[in-house]
């Protein structure tokens, strides 16, 4: 059985090889090369966009202004939940690096000088840059107008206040914290700040796009196909059967490439020109479309003496930057703000604002890493307070099977217990002091501990083809993008069709062709699409024994698949091949479908919180894990050395553990960055001032402890 066994990615071979097609490697005939003209104004209004001198330039095919973005052809407005985004400014730039023009020219140089030809006249408006600031009465406002938000999130069109920067505001209530705060011993009030941070995928965004016929054609780099499908239909006004999006192997998403970026300008462009447009962004125009949201956050705790957490209250502010992007879903993840600890009385409010600042989008941990940092820094600053063991501090409160969460709802596994033993046994953590000071250098263990949700409610779907010679295709719209998705879910259909996984063949996503998923991310792919497969590869099954029970005259229910044969239990040699099955059904291949929905939690109720309170079901899985390490700093030079690391998961049924290792690995990794180096600087005018991978500085090698375990 293929599933539980770390085998090596099915391609692994053309990874080390250089045989993987990335978006950024495709070219088409006669394909032309796209740049973009960028705001150097943080808020301003766009008077005019003269663009006659770059038309000129020789090698110019096409220039795109705002013009092009007005009549009946085309409805320019586009968004993941609210639609507040354009292809190039319409009529005001929010951000500095806010696309306000573009050309497409025979090359990459000649795009770059011909957008330096276009002339823009503005008139500079007032600019915010802090969230909260953003919430005051007065400060500028991004969009004065009424916002344009998706069908079926009315808890966002209430909330995204027309007159104010809230792009959504998530509320909870749960007890009476007042009550709470006046039956705790020693109330503990701190503010914790988080920076911006970038993806930096290795390959950057890229688009190329082709229309004939009025048929659209996109190759991207999304971790997201059929909502840019969806999305560019609407733009365009065509059905979405007209708009056919591909996706190769990513290099890198984490959760920057979700929503449209280039692809709606890079569409126009070739509409002009009827040849292919390629757009690819350099790096540093990566920093300008989405970064991790910059976060603010309030905690006000109460505690009695002996350390049982009694009350809280947090104020989460999440900078979403000029776009809505994520934030609305995003900043739900204020759920988490106290931790995965019992609280019986709290009050949150949980904000996602406008800025002027670059946009924001999903980030690995999706709003989570944020609330950690704070609530984990918290409970060491109550542990210290109090006199307690960090770790007993944690373990007194924290969540068990059946405790409610903040949302209300009853957790379902989350061994706590088990993965905090094991991780402080690992660090070796009540041996010696838990900090030793030698000389100029101090040493100091610690200790982090995080609950996750998933995307709820979700949706994925597959299908599948039993071929002649009984090899597997699945077709689906879920996105390698070197997490190693392709080998686990060849693992899922090879273990459910009984075959081995070299006989296995996972599809690129391509929209024409490879049925609806969510998107890839959000701790879902393999859960949610590894299910439809499951599903999928059931009907064909079922198909399979239906054959079989007929030429073999056996019940069903005495049937066996394994190896590419359906057996009958206990009759040695009766048997009938895949191959054999195939034939008799006269079809050729055989088709199996299937769809896994996600909108309930264990006990089967929906995963929906109410709208006044926030209690309800936040998720419809729920994933705990613990981080212990060790940490050196040099306090004359100032060196930190992260000595060793050890992360503590549950993670269910494992499909690979090898790929579920880097997985973690990569995570801590991550983190490692956004703790001691990465942090998107801004200038007093509101421009990005390091967006580049000199100033912008990520891990190393050098940068991981020695020991980094799992």
């Amino acid at each position: 059985m293929a599933i539980g066994q770390p085998i090596s990615m099915v391609d692994s071979q053309l990874r080390v090889s250089g045989g993987i097609d990335y978006t950024l490697n495709f070219e088409l005939p006669r394909m032309l090369h796209a740049c973009m003209l960028r705001s150097p104004h943080a808020h301003a209004r766009v008077v005019n966009v003269d663009a006659a001198r770059a038309a000129k330039l020789p090698g110019v095919a096409a220039v795109l202004t705002c013009a092009d973005l007005i009549g009946d052809h085309i409805d320019p407005y586009f968004g993941l939940i609210i639609q507040d985004q354009t292809p190039v400014a319409l009529d005001r730039v929010r951000f500095v690096g806010e696309p306000v023009a573009a050309v497409a020219a025979a090359d990459a140089d000649t795009a770059a000088e011909a957008v330096a030809h276009i002339d823009v006249e503005y008139e500079e408006l007032p600019a915010v840059f802090d969230a909260e600031e953003a919430l005051r009465s007065g400060a500028p406002l991004l969009y004065p107008g009424p916002r344009r938000v998706i069908p079926g999130r009315p808890d966002v069109t209430a909330r995204s206040l027309e007159g104010t920067n809230i792009v959504h505001l998530f509320k909870q209530r749960k007890g009476d914290v007042a009550q709470g705060f006046r039956e705790s011993d020693q109330i503990f009030e701190n503010a914790f700040a988080s920076p911006a941070v970038n993806h930096v995928a290795l390959e950057p965004h890229v688009v190329v796009a082709q229309v004939t016929d009025g048929r659209i054609t996109v190759w991207t780099c999304s971790q997201n196909p059929h909502v840019i499908q969806r999305q560019l239909a609407g733009i365009f006004k065509v059905p979405i059967a007209d708009v056919r999006v591909i996706v190769f192997t990513l290099g890198g998403g984490f959760g920057g490439k979700l929503n449209s970026k280039l692809e709606p300008a890079a569409v126009i462009l070739a509409r002009k020109t009827g040849r292919p447009v390629r757009i690819a962004a350099l790096r540093a125009e990566c920093f300008l479309l989405g970064v991790q949201h910059e976060c603010k956050i309030k905690l006000k705790t109460g505690v009695k003496r002996d350390g049982t957490l009694m009350a809280a209250e947090a104020l989460c502010y999440y900078n979403s930057g000029a776009y809505g992007d994520t934030s609305p879903n995003l900043i739900t993840r204020g759920y988490a703000a106290t931790g995965p600890y019992r609280v019986p009385h709290l009050y949150m409010d949980s904000y996602g604002v406008y800025t002027n600042t670059a946009p924001s989008a999903a980030f690995r941990g999706y709003g989570i890493t944020q609330v950690a940092w704070a609530h984990e820094r918290q409970m060491d600053i109550i542990a210290d307070g109090l006199g307690l063991d960090p770790v007993e501090l944690r373990l007194k409160n924290i969540l068990q099977k059946g405790d409610a969460f903040t949302t209300g709802e009853p957790m379902p596994e989350m061994h706590y217990n088990e993965l905090i033993a094991s991780a402080v046994e690992k660090i070796a953590w009540k041996k010696g002091s838990l900090v030793v000071r030698e000389g100029n250098k101090i040493r100091a263990k610690g200790i982090g501990v995080i609950v996750k949700g998933m995307a709820t409610p979700t949706t994925s779907t597959s299908t599948v083809k039993l071929n002649a010679d009984a090899s597997l295709n699945v077709l689906t719209s879920s996105v390698e993008m070197g997490q190693g998705l392709k080998t686990a879910l060849a693992q899922i259909a090879a273990s459910e069709i009984g075959l081995p996984v070299g006989r296995v063949r996972i599809s690129e996503p391509d929209t024409a062709f490879t049925p609806f998923d969510l998107m890839t991310a959000a701790s879902r792919a393999t859960f949610c699409m590894g299910t439809a497969i499951r599903e999928a590869v059931k009907d064909i099954r079922g198909q399979l024994l239906d054959i079989a029970a007929a030429q073999l005259e056996a019940s069903k229910d005495d049937l066996l698949l394994q190896d590419g044969k359906i057996m009958v239990r206990g009759v040695a040699g009766k048997a009938l091949s895949y191959v054999d099955a195939i034939r008799l059904s006269k079809a050729n291949n055989l088709l199996g479908h299937g769809v896994f929905v996600s909108g309930s939690g264990p006990d089967g109720n929906p995963v929906v919180m109410d709208f006044e309170t926030g209690q309800g079901y936040g998720s419809a899985e729920w994933h705990p894990a613990v981080v212990v390490c060790e940490v050196e700093v040099d306090t004359e030079t100032g060196q930190v050395t992260v000595l060793r690391i050890h992360a503590e998961l549950y993670a269910g049924k494992v499909i690979n553990p090898r790929l579920c290792e880097l997985q973690i690995e990569g995570a801590t990794t991550f983190g490692l960055g956004q703790v001691l180096f990465e942090e998107v600087a801004q200038d007093t005018n509101g421009a990005i001032a390091n967006p580049n991978l000199s100033d912008y500085m990520i891990p190393s090698f050098q940068d991981v402890p020695a020991e980094l375990t799992v």
